[in-house]
């Protein structure tokens, strides 16, 4: 909470403090925000007032700062004394701004903020010094987290000068000034000090206009310990020993570029930088290896980038840092010339951390390296188009690795990792749309979700084959050079695009692309577009619905859908060019494919929506693929079986239908189809294991994997093996080992044991990285308590984070009870002073996580932890009720049959006994949950799986 300064208010009583906090709905807004014209300088600059925020849904406007005046430069001055770990700063802020309208008030943001004095200067009109007018008087809205000023008379519209100084608190969350704490070199625990201000965060460090179309310059000015060094978004201009306090040093930052409140960073250290003095990356001094690795990969996309969009990167900052943050998850923040990350996303040791680590890395860095000019360069005008940001960064995270290196075959991963999983959100039938506002906070945080990112990634993916590259690229260089350094709406991107494709045959008739994109921003979800074939007369049906997870809702609304296809004799997959446009609820179209060939339409899955068929179509397709699958697209192929899928989860389609189709897949040996497959695959064995159709599901995936399984090595990683091939054999091996396969599970278990050899550790036989996941988790199931302790022991010693949520993972597959059951305890031990168990600060929730989905035995031992009171209590005391919770339902939805129901039924009765362990709403939520589960089988889905698995007799 910000406290209220007497000093500061002295003109006014305490009463207009206490009504301005007990009146919650704040005040009225000084004055309607009334657009300008958006290719104005003015407001490009950010220099006049902001336009109306755009939005589908009313909010609440007073949540808005009025337009009664603008930011035009900020002078931070700070000190703070991280190196204590004391969790306090100090700062004065001259906030450099210009009354656009007279006006009674000046109001900005501020949040938890000690206000502790503030004085206000007029800048003569003619030039020369600020004059100081008065100290102003301010009250504060700690609900809509404004604070007003004001002085005994208006302010008059005129440039002016507000000095505040204050002091504040650091968190140890993601939000404003931060704490980490990392282990050096004598295992002693340090305290760094880093940044988070997106979306509504600066607020929290300095009072500002914390709104991301109001930009303005920066200056900062840090005071630190002499031992640490501070970083910011601009180098350094100078270094000046503390005259107050010799053991203190002054470090002084360059001037900004006009840039976004949530952009400013700085970070407060004792890290080492590894690269040079436009690139590099700083880490804590125990980590200076794991950073080459992004020095390297970052320089590459940076340059590869610029010389896409043909605008350099450093012709709008000088230089690019990236921070590695301790116990920060795998997040990251794209604040301009100052990245910040989550170690695991940064950081990448070949002889630890696998294949999935150095591409997450790898796609991190591309994703924020994006951001510096989509959302830095270019910033939304409003929270509503937040899009802009996340959903050209999300495309970019893994077209940029294809510009870099495509050897890496990130690419290839964008289907099913970007516009699959959108879909699985997108219809739901309470999705918002892509444009949709927020004015509160918590509704602007709300909107960071998969439709700002995968969704909006995947529409502008379309749009980018639409167009064709050329224009496409064409279209952003010109949106971001004319919105340069300013703010921007849907419609400036739509306006640059349209511009690049004049006087080219692309579009439909009299269509442009503003209207185009509007019909996918605009509207919530996503169509299937059916396709019905008059097989005689050379016709075919095409319409559309929107498509949701249970069932078809009828909608007036209208997607333009581009589609181009495919048929037997047709030739190439590769042309993606646009041959028609569905721009109606039906069309009837001629089409040159012969009877008995099959048709699939969306080549390579570049268009954002499904794909249903008539009945005989879909049987030309499967006889396709099972008479020589490569005469179908890849791409393609996952697309089949997930529309497949999700068509008959939605009732649109018979399951059989999708497991005919997948019996193909015993010849296929491309990643992209089988992560479609696992999805499937791991639904029905949610719902079969321990039933008695059990035994006939794993027979059928026995049928799906045996031949593949024999061409993979469960325990040997070979020279020049691909990306993919590494994919693929993770799920693979995954799937031989827990259905049994005795070659998976010996190979495991001995490669295990080669590697943790009790006592004799010069001769074990590492397990490469890269196989690890499936190797620690089947062999530990087999394998001794001695195994267990070690790869515990190493859990304990390891600072690399990456490698300690594998080793978390590991530990959670164990079948012994007593072990599971050590680890819990060790959650409650770590919360001892001294203790010689240390978790990172997600840890104990991964912990649990694996627990419950580790495995049957796992589960079993969790639930008897779970009822026992007094360890129950202490461990809701250490990781929170919704851990517990989230356990509790977790567990619930993975029981199946009598027994495990049984079992189920004795930990709630516990839960809920005297004294009650947890809410009663948990106990009855997993009740509820686990009852509906044996009901599946009476559904039609549930009976056609049945009956599939006894026609084909694979029992």
């Amino acid at each position: 909470m910000v406290k209220w300064n007497p000093t500061g208010c002295r003109r006014w009583p305490l009463v207009l403090v206490v009504l301005a906090l007990a009146f919650s709905g704040g005040w009225s807004r000084v004055s309607a925000k009334s657009p300008l014209p958006e290719d104005s300088d003015d407001f490009v600059r950010s220099a006049k007032k902001v336009a109306d925020v755009r939005s589908a849904q009313d909010v609440d406007s007073t949540y808005f700062l009025p337009n009664t005046s603008v930011p035009t430069h900020y002078a931070i001055s700070l000190r703070t004394d991280i190196h204590n770990d004391v969790r306090t700063f100090s700062a004065t802020t001259m906030i450099y701004l210009t009354v656009l309208e007279e006006t009674e008030w000046i109001v900005m943001h501020v949040q938890e903020l000690n206000i502790e004095k503030v004085s206000l200067y007029r800048v003569p009109s003619t030039g020369g010094s600020p004059i100081w007018i008065d100290d102003p008087t301010f009250i504060i809205d700690i609900v809509k987290e404004h604070i007003q000023f004001r002085t005994l008379g208006s302010f008059r519209t005129g440039d002016y000068v507000l000095e505040v100084t204050y002091s504040g608190s650091m968190r140890n969350y993601q939000s404003g000034y931060l704490v980490s704490r990392y282990r050096d070199d004598e295992n002693q625990w340090r305290s760094v000090g880093t940044t988070h201000f997106q979306a509504t965060l600066a607020r929290r460090v300095f009072p500002c206009y914390d709104e991301p179309a109001l930009k303005a310059t920066f200056e900062l000015k840090i005071t630190h310990h002499r031992s640490y060094k501070a970083i910011a978004n601009m180098p350094t201009v100078a270094t000046s020993i503390d005259p107050n306090n010799r053991e203190y040093l002054i470090t002084i930052f360059e001037k900004t570029p006009i840039m976004s409140t949530y952009l400013l960073a700085f970070a407060v250290t004792d890290f080492v930088s590894v690269g040079d003095d436009v690139h590099d990356v700083v880490v804590r001094s125990n980590a200076r290896e794991d950073a080459t690795y992004a020095v390297a990969v970052g320089a590459t996309i940076l340059e590869r980038l610029g010389s896409y969009l043909d605008i350099s990167y450093y012709k709008h900052m000088p230089k690019l840092t990236s921070i590695a943050v301790p116990d920060r998850g795998t997040g990251a923040m794209e604040n301009w010339g100052l990245v910040t990350y989550g170690e695991p996303s940064l950081l990448y040791n070949p002889t630890v951390n696998t294949y999935r680590n150095r591409k997450r890395v790898t796609t991190v860095i591309a994703h924020e390296y994006a951001h510096q000019w989509f959302g830095d360069l270019v910033s939304p005008r409003w929270w509503d188009y937040i899009w802009l940001n996340e959903g050209f960064a999300t495309l970019y995270e893994y077209y940029a690795t294809r510009l870099s290196d495509p050897g890496d075959e990130y690419w290839e991963l964008f289907n099913g990792e970007v516009v699959q999983r959108a879909f699985l959100q997108d219809a739901n039938e309470n999705i918002r749309p892509m444009n949709w506002n927020g004015a509160t906070p918590e509704e602007v945080s709300s909107l960071f979700d998969i439709i700002a990112y995968q969704k909006a990634g995947s529409v502008l993916n379309m749009f980018r084959n639409v167009l064709g590259e050329s224009s496409w690229r064409e279209g952003l260089t010109q949106y971001l050079t004319d919105r340069g350094y300013g703010a921007a709406t849907e419609e400036n991107l739509a306006l640059h695009l349209q511009r690049a494709v004049e006087d080219k045959d692309i579009l439909p008739p009299t269509a442009n692309v503003r209207d185009l994109l509007a019909s996918w921003t605009d509207a919530p979800g996503f169509p299937v577009l059916n396709v019905h074939r008059l097989y005689r007369d050379g016709l075919m049906i095409l319409s559309q619905n929107r498509f949701l997870e249970q069932s078809v809702l009828p909608t007036t609304h209208v997607w333009h859908i581009p589609y181009n296809y495919a048929y037997t004799s047709s030739g190439t997959f590769y042309d993606l060019t646009t041959v028609g446009w569905l721009s109606s609820r039906a069309a009837k179209i001629e089409t040159p494919v012969p009877d008995d060939e099959w048709v699939l339409f969306n080549k390579q899955q570049t268009g954002y929506y499904r794909v249903n068929y008539d009945r005989r179509n879909w049987d030309l397709l499967i006889a396709a693929l099972m008479d020589n699958h490569n005469a179908i697209h890849r791409l393609n192929r996952a697309q089949l079986i997930d529309d497949a899928f999700n068509l008959a989860r939605a009732d649109l389609l018979d399951m059989a239908v999708v497991l005919r189709l997948m019996r193909y897949l015993r010849t296929e040996r491309d990643y992209a189809p089988w992560y479609a497959a696992d999805k499937v695959l791991t639904y029905l064995y949610d719902k079969l294991r321990a039933t008695e159709h059990e035994g006939a599901f794993v027979a059928y995936v026995d049928e799906l994997i045996v031949d593949v399984y024999a061409t993979l090595s469960v325990d040997t990683v070979s020279q020049g093996e691909t990306t993919l091939y590494k994919y693929l054999r993770q799920l693979i091996t995954g799937w031989a080992c827990r259905i049994g396969y005795r070659d998976c599970l010996d190979r495991s278990r001995e490669a295990l044991r080669k590697e943790f050899v009790p006592g004799a550790e010069e001769s074990s036989v590492p397990v490469h990285p890269d196989i690890r996941a499936v190797v620690y988790c089947y062999g530990l199931q087999a394998n001794t308590n001695e195994e267990f302790q070690l790869i515990f022991q190493r859990l304990m010693a390891s600072r690399n984070q990456a490698e300690r949520t594998d080793l978390i993972d590991a530990l959670g597959c164990s079948r012994n009870s007593a072990d599971i059951k050590t680890i819990l305890a060790t959650i409650v031990f770590s919360a001892a002073p001294d203790t010689n168990f240390v978790y990172l600060s997600e840890e104990r929730n991964q912990l649990f996580r694996a627990i419950y989905s580790g495995g049957r035995a796992s589960t079993l031992a969790l639930m008897d932890v779970l009822q026992d009171a007094v360890t129950l209590s202490q461990l809701m005391a250490i990781v929170g009720e919704g851990t517990i919770r989230n356990a509790i339902i977790n567990i619930a939805q993975r029981t199946n049959g009598d027994e495990e129901m049984a079992r189920l039924e004795t930990m709630l009765t516990a839960l809920s006994g005297t004294p009650q362990l947890v809410p009663p709403d948990v106990v009855s939520s997993a009740r509820e949950v686990a009852s509906a589960r044996p009901q599946w089988f009476t559904t039609a889905e549930g009976l056609i799986v049945g009956e599939f698995l006894e026609r084909y007799n694979v029992v």
